[in-house]
């Protein structure tokens, strides 16, 4: 095993060990519940029938009067093997079954880290350098959190920059290997959320070699086209098994029953995702702002991809903001543009080298402190504060630009408030759920009691997210997992990967290789980011 491969290989424990620690343990959004059904259905049955009644949310009458969701197979999938582990590790119980499962997000998180380091130490930057902004597009960007939360962002983000980075590295040296990893990629990526097939575009630009011929190199496209095609059948075919013919209309019937889907004027939604403290980009991922810098630098070198890139970022910004919801609640920041942090991020290293050292340093810092906020508490607190059910930005899309329910303002305030509040001695919670079972982990706004009383008696509300932080809370008997061993074991992992790390890189970073430019995609020295 060469070094730089021992260095790959610390970089994701690391990340995966970071990640699990940080994440909940639970599920944490009424979407992850309902994929985990479908996880423990695919284990015990070999199917994907929801059996749980208490499972409602995105759940329709399908084939054979059994309940299905509309819910993608990516997710589930993953979480099957989740669910299969944690059988195989220890007794079969709900509880631990769903920490097993909310590993899967910590697990997309440190493939995604990999790939970044591979692109960028093949894009010229020293070994330190690489694994450096590596880490930093996870833990200074909202891939932390959603590197945590069982929202199925961090997947479909993952997938789409492992797909670029196949496309760019191979682009010369195993042309057709890079385009066939790349539209397998993007096939994925359309499994797991439809509108990243639009990031086709930008792989496509990446697997184009400037210095040929385009008709020589039409073959490529096809492969890539032909497998986010095939990507399309198989979610058209998943969605057929579970719903025939016949029951497509009952199914959309139900959907309505929910918020409408489509705004008749995005402009709300354009000017609160880029100015509001409630979603608003810049407060919740500042370091885009070396994304931006970064483009020029591209632009020199690969304007084709440079522009291929942005592109389909500003028309997958315009689709969430055709959404009634396109925030994304209950949730941290602008959740849904996820993905395109995540794209853009490749460009942030030519960005930093062409930004004041102190700037860098400052957006980098803020950024790490944003996501650290992000992760102390559960999103879902705020609103049920203010009272605020599902749905609630329908009456007034402009909501977002109050600062009381800016969770990047009101987080200090109540991490001071859980910090006085949730480890009383004396305090006893109703319950974790409404109703009583801890199993479950998420509150539906709307079902719940508001305010500060409604805070103090869901405990899952008036603790630290971390689960370790709040297991011996919630769970007075048997928590799904060992706390104390756990968390060593998740400490050991890191402490071990950054010994690989360290093994591979077999020196300390230093700022200066930091700042290493990205220069080239092949062997030949060009002008572009090296003229900077």
């Amino acid at each position: 095993m060469t070094r730089w491969r021992i260095t790959l290989l610390g970089l994701f424990l690391t990340v995966f060990a970071i990640a699990s620690l940080s994440g909940p343990g639970r599920t944490d959004s009424i979407d992850g519940l309902t994929r985990f059904e479908v996880a423990c259905s695919l284990v015990d049955h070999g199917d994907s029938v929801i059996r749980n009644d208490n499972v409602w949310f995105s759940v329709f009458p399908g084939r054979d009067g059994q309940r299905y969701s509309t819910y993608r197979f990516p997710q589930s999938v993953l979480g099957a093997v989740a669910v299969l582990i944690s059988d195989a590790t220890g007794p079969i119980q709900g509880v631990r079954r769903r920490f097993f499962f909310s590993l899967t997000s910590p697990f997309a998180a440190a493939c995604m880290a990999v790939c970044y380091a591979a692109l960028f130490r093949r894009l010229g930057h020293s070994p330190r350098g690489a694994v450096f902004w590596a880490a930093a597009g996870v833990f200074c960007t909202p891939s932390w959190f959603y590197g945590t939360s069982l929202y199925d962002d961090i997947l479909g983000s993952a997938t789409v920059v492992f797909a670029l980075t196949a496309a760019l590295l191979g682009r010369r040296r195993r042309p057709w290997l890079g385009a066939t990893l790349s539209g397998l990629a993007m096939g994925l990526a359309f499994n797991c959320k439809q509108p990243l097939a639009l990031f086709t575009l930008p792989v496509l630009a990446a697997i184009h070699d400037p210095e040929r011929d385009w008709r020589a190199q039409r073959g490529r496209y096809a492969v890539v086209l032909g497998l986010l095609a095939l990507g399309i059948f198989v979610q058209q075919a998943y969605e057929r098994i579970k719903f025939p013919p016949g029951f497509t209309d009952a199914r959309d019937f139900m959907q309505a029953m929910y918020v409408p889907v489509w705004t008749d004027d995005p402009t709300p939604a354009m000017l609160a995702m880029t100015l509001s403290l409630g979603c608003g980009v810049l407060f919740y991922n500042a370091p885009i702002l070396l994304s931006v810098a970064g483009l020029k630098t591209w632009r020199r070198t690969e304007e084709l991809f440079a522009t291929a890139l942005v592109v389909a970022s500003m028309l997958f910004f315009l689709f969430i903001c055709c959404l009634t919801f396109y925030k994304g609640d209950n949730a941290w920041g602008p959740r849904y543009l996820t993905p395109v942090f995540a794209v853009l991020w490749i460009l942030a290293p030519a960005g930093a080298w062409a930004t004041r050292r102190w700037a860098v340093v400052a957006q980098l810092a803020v950024g790490l402190l944003v996501q650290i906020g992000a992760l102390s508490l559960d999103p879902q607190r705020l609103y049920m504060e203010r009272a605020l059910a599902s749905g609630f930005y329908l009456k007034d899309p402009t909501i977002y630009f109050d600062p009381s329910i800016a969770h990047v303002i009101q987080r200090p305030r109540e991490i001071w408030s859980v910090f006085t509040s949730c480890y009383r001695p004396n305090e006893v919670f109703e319950a974790f759920e409404p109703d009583g079972k801890p199993t479950r982990g998420y509150l539906v706004n709307g079902r719940v009691e508001y305010g500060a009383s409604g805070l103090l008696k869901y405990n899952t509300m008036n603790s630290f997210r971390p689960w370790w932080a709040h297991f011996g809370l919630f769970f007075k008997k048997q928590p799904p997992v060992d706390v104390p061993r756990t968390a060593i074991l998740f400490a050991a992992i890191a402490a071990a990967g950054s010994v690989l790390t360290a093994i591979g890189l077999s020196a300390p970073i230093r700022l200066a290789e930091i700042e290493t430019p990205a220069i080239i995609l092949d062997d030949r020295p060009r002008e572009g980011f090296a003229a900077v």
